[in-house]
């Protein structure tokens, strides 16, 4: 059985001393909400903290250590915590070993028994968020030394005297130079005063034309807000492209498959593929396009998208898999009653098996076989009712 231990820093351990108890094994399909709970109250509070984590399975073995920063807003799932940490940190692990974690990982929160594999051990050192202190070396400066003979120092009345008559005659040349600045001539006044215009006028011409540029640029950058009213994608990726993410999941509530396509002409994506292939019913191309990018930082959004579509093929188990990433409620409730429709059918096969049925029961089973291998058949179509509001609509 896999289980998890969850290390805090010492700040933050009173806060979450309700939620994670130091050195207590819990078990993997509770980890989720143990991070939610702790991402919600450090965000309340506005902390962020650095938590450690040990997955480990005994009787395989498997042991994996890695970390997270909680109270930053990203969303708290211990598979995709793991996939991202394996293709980001471990990058120079095999691929084989690192996939087979996942897939016992996913196999383990689907409760289903597990074969034992080849060892895996990876391993990650947490770095404390307060490093060492590095010790601090003095530096002095060294100056050259003069080194004066004791007897030649020992005459100090003749040599403060000679100071004296110096510093007085250096006073006097200064006073000299200083008074003779204001005995120019008015031709010099007036080339003086023509350096000075003259310098004066190329400062402004250098700075008045970068301050203008730089006024001229304010204008030019649009609102986001604006760009956005008018729907102007192209301007958006190139003057704020952090925000490109945003939209594309924001569109996605929308179902607004007309702007996703806008933004695929702009900035193309697997992503955007996947979205549009699914909005338009192609549940075709989006399996392959994800298997075959499955390293990508996908959201939890675009995992119930691929879970649908596993479901339309009939592969539940690949659906369960990819809700454990998306825990999407409808995809949730989607996989059950395919699951219950499919295993009517089974069991009214079975019932009309029997000889001792009468007419009328055989008649009615039939009919309730019939619908039931109809839904089945509107899953594979991507054609399902779903109840929302009381109301039954089809996809």
């Amino acid at each position: 059985m896999f289980t998890i231990r969850f290390e805090v820093e010492k700040k933050v351990r009173k806060l979450l001393r309700t939620i994670i108890r130091v050195g207590v094994d819990y078990e993997l399909r509770t980890c989720n909400t143990i991070l939610q709970e702790a991402e919600e109250i450090l965000l309340e509070k506005g902390i962020s903290s650095l938590l450690s984590y040990h997955i480990q399975e005994l009787t395989i073995p498997v042991s994996f250590r890695a970390s997270v920063m909680l109270g930053e807003g990203r969303p708290m799932n211990i598979l995709l915590l793991v996939n991202q940490t394996l293709n980001t940190v471990f990058t120079d692990k095999p691929e084989e070993e690192k996939r087979s974690l996942i897939q016992l990982l996913e196999q383990a929160f689907l409760e289903e028994e597990v074969r034992p594999i080849p060892e895996v051990r990876l391993e990650k050192k947490v770095i404390p968020e307060s490093p060492p202190p590095i010790p601090i070396m003095d530096v002095q400066e060294v100056f050259p030394t003069t080194t004066i003979q004791t007897e030649e120092a020992k005459p100090k009345k003749p040599t403060k005297q000679l100071n004296n008559r110096s510093k007085r005659s250096e006073i006097q040349l200064r006073i000299s130079r200083f008074s003779s600045f204001f005995t120019l001539s008015r031709k010099g006044w007036i080339i003086l005063a023509s350096v000075v215009l003259l310098s004066c006028s190329m400062m402004l011409f250098l700075l008045l034309p970068s301050e203008k540029t730089k006024m001229e640029d304010d204008k030019k950058t649009p609102s986001f807000e604006t760009l956005m009213k008018e729907e102007k994608l192209s301007e958006i990726a190139h003057y704020y492209p952090e925000e490109w993410e945003p939209i594309r999941l924001v569109y996605i509530q929308d179902a607004n498959v007309r702007a996703l396509q806008e933004m695929k002409q702009v900035k193309d994506s697997v992503l955007l593929e996947i979205n549009i292939a699914y909005f338009e019913k192609n549940y075709d191309q989006v399996i392959p396009l994800y298997e075959a990018n499955k390293a990508l930082k996908y959201a939890r959004i675009d995992y119930a998208f691929v879970g649908f579509s596993y479901l339309t093929k009939g592969n539940i188990q690949q659906a369960e898999v990819l809700n454990l990433y998306a825990e999407d409620t409808d995809l949730k409730a989607y996989i059950a009653d395919y699951k219950l429709t499919q295993s009517m059918v089974v069991e009214t096969k079975q019932v009309l098996q029997r000889k001792d049925i009468t007419k009328e029961l055989r008649t009615e089973l039939e009919t309730k076989l019939k619908e039931a291998e109809k839904h089945l058949q509107d899953y594979h179509k991507g054609k399902v009712e779903v109840e929302k509001d009381g109301e039954k609509e089809t996809l």
